[in-house]
This record gives structure tokens, C-alpha cells and sequence, in this order.
């Protein structure tokens, strides 16, 4: 199961003509790989999920467990799994750019089955925990909500930024953390970042902070 959350890529009315040339793309999985466990893993709760920083170019650049399964050795293997993904970036007014992806695996039922209470022979499966009582806070994951497109089309290109953000995910700094090789872009792409807007995704009970999200902007 997978499910892509979009970046909302605005374009303001009376967009620049260029935009005509690019097709927007809202993001999709291309490639997954299988989660391979051994057979002998005693989970506790159903599933192992996570949250996916995808680049630019639709590689996942980190993966982060949100929600543990309880076994370790399956939550190793999904792991080694979602880092092998691929997408297809959200990619909208000639940008394609980095994003936030929730990923999540669930076990084999199989693993879950216990004997029921009172010797009965009888096989039960655990009920579902809330998602608070077993989710994982960590460093929070942002991700851009909105990107106005430049008056002007850029000379292609990758810029990454490091974009500052406070707990309610508003940018506090922004700096060139990978150039683009072209000036123009590179000034562009801090520009786009700094006006951009941002939201962070969290699991269920945990808090926001204040971080650091590195952008990537790929100018096509």
C-alpha cells in the first residue's frame, strides 16, 4: 500500500506562456521492491510505516520509521525495502521537485496469529493498536505545499536549499546548499524557496519543531 502526498504547486492567473511546454505531472510510485523477511518475526502490531524524503529526481534520499510492526527484523527489511522505491516527482510549471511520501507495510497475518486464551485451539489475531499509542516521534518531515512559477523560463538544472523552518513550518532562512552550475537558476531557485509555503507531516500525538528541509528544485 502507498499513497503520494502531493506538493499543491500554485501558478498564479495570467501565468507566464512557457508553462504551455510542461507537463504537469502530480507524482507517482514507478518501481517498489518487496519487503523479504524471514518467516520466524513475532510482530505486535500490523504493519511498519514510514515516511519517504524523495528527491528531485524521484529517488528516495532518507526514510524514517513513524509507526514500528514491534519486530525488529521486519521493520529492518521494510525499511531496506522503501529505500529502494521510486517515483516519478510531482512536477508542475516546469520544476519537478522533492517530496514527502507515507509508505507502509503490513505484515503477514500469518506472523500475527496466536493461540487463544484458555487452550481452546482456537487462532486470534491482535486487535489494531491506536496509531498514537505505537507512532514514532522523530525529527519532522516537511514538505512544500505551494511554488509560484518564475516569470521566466530557467536554464535547466538541480539547486537544493536549505530551507529554515519554525514549528508552524514558517521559513525562518534559506541557503544554497547545491548549486545548479547557473547563476541565474541558483538565485532563482532561493527565491522560489524562500516564498514557497510548507507544511510538516507527523505521526499521530507527536509535535512539530523547528528543522532544517533541504528543497530540491529541478528546472527543466
Amino acid at each position: 500500500m502507498f499513497a503520494f502526498v502531493l506538493s499543491a504547486l500554485v501558478v498564479a492567473q495570467g501565468a507566464p506562456a512557457y508553462l504551455a511546454a510542461c507537463p504537469a505531472d502530480p507524482g507517482h510510485l514507478i518501481e517498489k521492491a518487496p519487503v523479504l523477511a524471514p518467516d520466524d518475526i513475532h510482530p505486535t502490531n500490523r504493519r511498519a510505516a514510514f515516511f519517504l524524503d524523495v528527491g528531485s529526481d524521484g529517488t528516495v534520499r532518507h526514510a524514517a520509521l513513524s509507526e514500528s510492526s514491534g519486530d525488529g527484523t521486519f521493520d529492518a527489511a521494510a525499511l531496506m525495502a522503501a529505500q529502494h522505491f521510486r517515483f516519478a516527482p510531482p512536477t508542475q510549471g516546469c520544476i519537478s521537485t522533492s517530496s514527502v511520501v507515507p509508505e507502509e507495510f503490513n505484515v503477514p497475518l500469518l506472523a500475527l496469529a496466536r493461540p487463544a486464551a484458555g487452550g481452546s485451539g482456537a487462532i486470534v489475531l491482535p486487535s489494531t493498536p491506536p496509531e498514537s499509542a505505537v507512532a514514532i516521534c522523530t525529527t519532522p518531515f516537511a514538505r512544500l505545499t505551494g511554488l509560484d512559477a518564475p516569470d521566466t523560463r530557467q536554464a535547466p538544472g538541480t539547486v537544493a536549499i536549505d530551507v529554515g523552518l519554525d514549528a508552524a513550518a514558517h521559513v525562518t532562512s534559506v541557503k544554497l546548499a547545491k548549486p545548479s552550475g547557473n547563476a541565474k537558476t541558483d538565485a532563482t531557485g532561493i527565491a522560489e524557496a524562500r516564498d514557497a509555503q510548507y507544511a510538516f507531516m507527523l505521526p499521530p500525538g507527536c509535535r512539530p519543531k523547528a528543522t532544517v528541509y533541504r528543497l530540491e528544485l529541478t528546472f527543466h
